[in-house]
């Protein structure tokens, strides 16, 4: 399957909780190539993409955080306009329901980095569309 691993850690609203997990990656050298927080009034969750995502969910975790890795797919498209819609219209026509996405650029191209509910209907979907997925950040 053609996906990579995104970090999603749990976020409890409170001052300098995002800070502290962003200064213990900056300190470990560990680049965030993504972010997105998806938050609540108690909680948020910040999902991210780093230049190392192993060690930075290891890193993470000795620090008390609760993280976890989950699996998702990085769509690569132009950054023209239209070229996000389209492919979002191509996979939610092909009968993908999309949970979330978010998006960042990467070497000149938009990346979009998509949680489907299922990712081999995804992954089937894109590759009839002519999708580009990206995979292997690690």
């Amino acid at each position: 399957m053609k996906t990579i691993k995104q970090i999603s850690i749990f976020l409890e609203n409170q001052q300098g909780k995002l800070g502290d997990i962003l200064t213990a990656l900056k300190n470990d050298n560990i680049e965030i190539q993504a972010a997105s927080v998806a938050d609540t009034t108690e909680f948020g969750i910040l999902r991210l993409i780093t230049s190392d995502q192993t060690k930075a969910a290891g890193l993470l975790s000795a620090k008390g955080h609760l993280v976890s890795l989950n699996e998702v797919m990085a769509i690569q498209v132009d950054p023209t306009t239209g070229a996000f819609a389209d492919a979002v219209d191509a996979l939610t026509a092909g009968g993908v329901s999309i949970s979330y996405l978010y998006t960042f650029h990467k070497d000149g191209k938009l990346v979009l980095i998509i949680r489907p509910a299922s990712l081999e209907k995804a992954e089937e979907v894109a590759a009839e569309s002519g999708l580009t997925l990206v995979q292997g950040w690690e």
